[in-house]
């Protein structure tokens, strides 16, 4: 499949999204129904509508749905998959992976995306796809609400996010 690189390209209902991800639907909605929305989703589609989703708003949505699943806080959720956004920084912007940027609808990539999260304080990415580097190589760990460099950060707990994998369950979700 083609990248697309406009994110508004491609429209989804939450319940296909739920589905290609092996979410709760139920869980899907509450969340939508708690305000928790990526930008530009209507918050009350009115009975009988149901939400259209971008593929941007649906890579926002599915990092937030899928962390929640595993327990993390809807805040939190949403804060990092804020964050997560900021891959197209190295993939198009560097160059490391031009075909790569989900949050622009181009979910094509040989190389792994992580975005990794340190004890709930910290964030950072780990890819393969740096031309400088052989092998899986990090950013700098950054505080979670400030986005500042934390050279302390040590974390012990590390979750981590494939948004490569992410990509590829969401590649061919076309209508």
């Amino acid at each position: 499949m083609t990248p697309v690189s406009d994110p508004q390209t491609g429209s989804f209902t939450l319940q296909q999204l739920c589905k290609r991800l092996r979410l709760s639907y139920r869980e899907a909605r509450y969340v939508c129904e708690r305000g928790w929305l990526p930008k530009g989703v209507d918050v009350d589609p009115g009975r009988g509508n149901h939400r259209r989703l971008t593929r941007h708003q649906a890579v926002w949505l599915g990092v937030v749905l899928k962390l929640k699943a595993c327990g993390v806080r809807t805040s939190q959720a949403a804060e990092i998959a804020g964050f997560a956004e900021q891959v197209k920084g190295m993939s198009r912007n560097l160059n490391w992976d031009w075909k790569f940027s989900p949050f622009d609808g181009a979910f094509d990539t040989s190389h792994r995306w992580l975005l990794e999260v340190g004890e709930m304080k910290w964030m950072r990415f780990v890819t393969d796809a740096n031309p400088s580097k052989r092998g899986l190589a990090a950013t700098d760990w950054v505080t979670m609400g400030t986005r500042q460099v934390a050279k302390q950060a040590a974390p012990t707990i590390i979750l981590q996010i494939d948004l490569s994998a992410l990509a590829r369950l969401l590649r061919d979700l076309v209508e």
